[in-house]
């Protein structure tokens, strides 16, 4: 009986790390979608990718190869930023809406400028 026991319980720990070693590699990181609508999410949102560059407040979809801006007020397109527009660091983005600089003032919630951090 005391054989069994021994025997049940180092079969369990052996299936443990086993389940351990086969699941351990399937985990990724996960970027999080960010929701800009009101209320909860659509069960399967459709998400958009894009790239922000929170120093500069300019998106880059890479589907269309533009970037968008703000000037004077007014969200623009182009091939590349205007000269004299220095990137800095990005982060990408997955939102649940189309075009994100509808929904600027959502993201620079999320993504500060990193020289606001310095004050």
């Amino acid at each position: 009986m005391k054989a069994s026991k021994g025997l049940f319980w180092l079969l369990a720990l052996v299936g443990a790390g086993i389940l351990f070693v086969i699941a351990a590699p399937m985990a990724q990181a996960v970027d999080a979608v960010i929701h800009i609508g009101v209320g909860a999410p659509a069960p399967a949102p459709t998400v958009y990718a894009y790239t922000y560059y929170p120093d500069a407040e300019v998106y880059y979809a890479p589907d269309t190869h533009l970037y968008w801006w703000n000037a004077n007020g007014a969200w623009v397109s182009g091939a590349s930023v205007p000269a004299g527009v220095t990137l800095g660091g990005s982060v990408n983005l997955s939102v649940d809406a189309p075009e994100p600089w509808h929904h600027h003032d959502v993201i620079i919630k999320h993504y500060p400028h990193h020289r606001d951090h310095d004050r």
